[in-house]
């Protein structure tokens, strides 16, 4: 008996995501997933759909209320959240998600972070592996978790169905019955880890939906030259 976490998901509460929390349930129970963390970019909101969505349908899926926060020294993953949090500090967003009970999960640390030993002590998990971050970055976190003897979790970093199956975390016996229990697994067990590496294009694609939603000539720039180097270049983009 095992059951599955995916953790690191988006949904159209994001400003580079148009998933619906409706599809992104029925899509989780048909791949199998036990628990979903939905965390979308600044906001809870995602996750508070989809768990009402669960709730409305009587899915078989539990869902951690998350968010993936843009702090001054890079993104980082609240779960287990009480409160939507909107602290730009590092570490003071750390401290609030502990405060209130909640577990940190720092996501592809080496795209676009400053880490530093503040930081890192702060961190309940490091993501090391991404199906978004190249193979090197993401050798790169694996031995970060090594060396510091962390926790270790790996994200489909999802921003569309297609990817929410790309990674997934294995653990051992029944899902746990409640929310405690489940921490306590999180923090304790080491679970076995599913993962493929995502699209090249998949990046191209959360920037064009922020495009449509948030439209300027520079982010349509970055599009078209985006698009001519993938093709001409398909090799830079392999990642995972």
């Amino acid at each position: 008996m095992s059951w599955t976490f995916v953790v690191h998901v988006h949904t159209r509460r994001s400003f580079d995501s148009l998933t619906r929390a409706d599809a992104l349930v029925r899509h989780a129970v048909r791949l199998g997933i036990d628990v979903l963390a939905v965390t979308d970019h600044d906001t809870w909101q995602g996750a508070v759909d989809t768990l009402g969505e669960v709730s409305r349908t009587n899915a078989p899926l539990r869902v951690v209320i998350a968010s993936e926060f843009a702090t001054d020294q890079g993104d980082l993953i609240g779960l287990f959240l009480r409160d939507d949090l909107r602290i730009r500090s590092a570490r003071g967003f750390c401290d609030a998600v502990h405060e209130q009970g909640g577990l940190v999960l720092l996501p592809h640390p080496y795209k676009w972070h400053r880490l530093d030993e503040a930081l890192l002590e702060r961190v309940d998990f490091i993501e090391v592996f991404n199906a978004r971050t190249s193979r090197a970055d993401n050798a790169r976190a694996a031995d970060l978790a090594r060396q510091r003897g962390a926790r270790a979790l790996v994200g489909p970093d999802a921003h569309r169905l297609g990817e929410v199956g790309l990674a997934r975390n294995e653990y051992d016996g029944a899902v746990p019955a409640d929310e405690a229990a489940l921490k306590r697994a999180l923090l304790d067990q080491t679970p076995r880890f599913h993962t493929a590496p995502a699209s090249g294009w998949d990046e191209w694609r959360s920037q064009g939906v922020r495009f449509l939603k948030q439209p300027d000539f520079g982010r349509a720039w970055t599009l078209a030259r985006g698009a001519l180097r993938r093709v001409i270049k398909p090799g830079a983009y392999r990642l995972g």
